[in-house]
């Protein structure tokens, strides 16, 4: 009996101590789960972190804030238009003032055609600056042609058949004596016919922008030859550029082989500045001049280049005199109303560089623009800017251009542009 009870008493401790173990293995289990689970989460924070870290950042943005035209402060400058007709007047490198000052109608030009004639001719075949060029032959023809234009009382040069003319003694003849029938010889020579060198005229033209132009022949007797002085100014200003064209136009006399020698119509070249460079008149068109002159405007030479239309003199029915008159006029009361003016100083924010990590940058102009012009004039804005490459940026990176009336300026970034930081890198979304 004793020893069966003793065995009796026995279990109770063993089975106390299986309870014990399988406690302590519940305990281990839960411990490894959350190690586990640290493990995850730490793995987790730290791939997070390196896609965070390595992953692509969002492109930068440039955006413009600034106006697209800029009006010159002052009211209309004040000078001594015209009671009729056209005019316009204009210092080289500057804006353009014009009478009237919109909605001018194309108008007769007369011989001003001839500025065309001679640059579609030196377009076509340009001289050296001492060339002479290719002979033209005069035909009987076109002696008959003389003698017809002359019995109208028009502009013409002398010829005789067989007479040979250089494209530059031509080119003399067209713009100094302004004769008619030379105009002919030199369109039939350049294109073959008057109709195809029309043609040609009347598309150089359109190239340069004459909107309000049209050429019914080389020499500007037909009245339907016709244009603004706002395009026979823009004109004037490319012929001038043609040195050929140029050391003609400032010519007061040549001589030529039949004719002998002749004066120029107009009789300003060499007097008072001016260094030509084209007359016209007839009924239809009154007076009409393009001229150029030197003049001082803000304290430098400078070139005052203009053009009258439609001028009479109502007492004794002159034209051209009544044009070459107002002409200088125009040409001598320019440089008083013409001054430097500042349209934008070194600074001024013109748009801003944008990135999410960091607040917009300024971006700003390197120089100041400053040019020749009149008050009330308006400009166009020409505003260029593009994204630097990198993100991290130092103040003074340009990222494009301000150009206002033919000037132009770096734009910068006004200050540094910092880069990406590790916090916006970990917690951006």
């Amino acid at each position: 009996m004793a020893r069966r009870r003793s065995v009796s008493l026995d279990r109770p401790p063993r089975r106390r101590s299986s309870y014990s173990s399988y406690g302590g293995r519940e305990g281990g289990g839960v411990l490894r789960k959350i190690g586990f689970t640290l493990i995850v989460v730490i793995l987790l924070v730290i791939g997070g972190g390196i896609y965070q870290w390595t992953r692509g950042v969002p492109k930068q943005q440039v955006k413009a804030a600034y106006a697209a035209t800029i009006t010159v402060p002052g009211g209309a400058a004040k000078m001594p238009w015209p009671t009729e007709g056209q005019a316009a007047v204009t210092v080289a490198g500057s804006a353009t003032l014009a009478w009237p000052a919109t909605g001018a109608q194309p108008a007769p030009i007369a011989s001003l055609a001839k500025m065309m004639t001679a640059y579609q001719v030196l377009t076509d075949h340009p001289l050296g600056a001492h060339g002479n060029g290719p002979s033209l032959r005069v035909t009987t023809a076109d002696v008959a042609d003389y003698h017809h234009r002359a019995a109208q009382q028009q502009s013409v040069l002398a010829e005789q058949a067989g007479e040979r003319l250089s494209e530059y003694k031509a080119l003399q003849a067209l713009l100094i004596p302004s004769a008619n029938n030379v105009a002919v010889m030199l369109a039939r020579w350049d294109a073959g016919s008057v109709a195809a060198f029309l043609t040609k005229m009347n598309a150089t033209a359109k190239q340069l922008g004459l909107t309000h132009t049209h050429y019914a022949d080389p020499d500007g007797t037909s009245p339907q030859t016709a244009s603004t002085a706002v395009d026979q100014l823009t004109l004037a200003q490319k012929a001038m550029t043609l040195p050929t064209f140029a050391a003609i136009v400032r010519q007061p006399v040549a001589t030529f082989p039949v004719a002998g020698t002749l004066f120029n119509y107009d009789y300003e070249i060499g007097h008072h500045g001016f260094i030509g460079i084209k007359t016209g008149s007839h009924a239809a068109a009154g007076g009409c001049w393009a001229f150029a002159a030197r003049r001082t405007v803000d304290g430098k030479p400078s070139v005052v280049y203009g053009v009258v239309l439609g001028q009479h003199a109502k007492k004794t029915g002159a034209l051209l005199q009544p044009a070459l008159a107002l002409g200088r006029r125009l040409a001598d009361a320019a440089p008083t109303v013409v001054t430097r003016v500042t349209l934008a100083t070194s600074g001024t924010v013109v748009g801003t560089l944008h990135a999410p990590w960091r607040t917009d940058v300024p971006l700003v102009t390197q120089r100041s623009l400053s040019v020749v012009s009149t008050p009330g004039q308006k400009y166009a804005v020409q505003l260029q800017l593009h994204v630097p490459s990198g993100n991290r940026l130092t103040a003074g990176t340009v990222v494009g251009t301000l150009t206002v009336a033919g000037v132009s300026t770096p734009v910068v970034l006004a200050h540094d542009a910092a880069g990406p930081t590790l916090k916006w890198r970990l917690t951006r979304l």
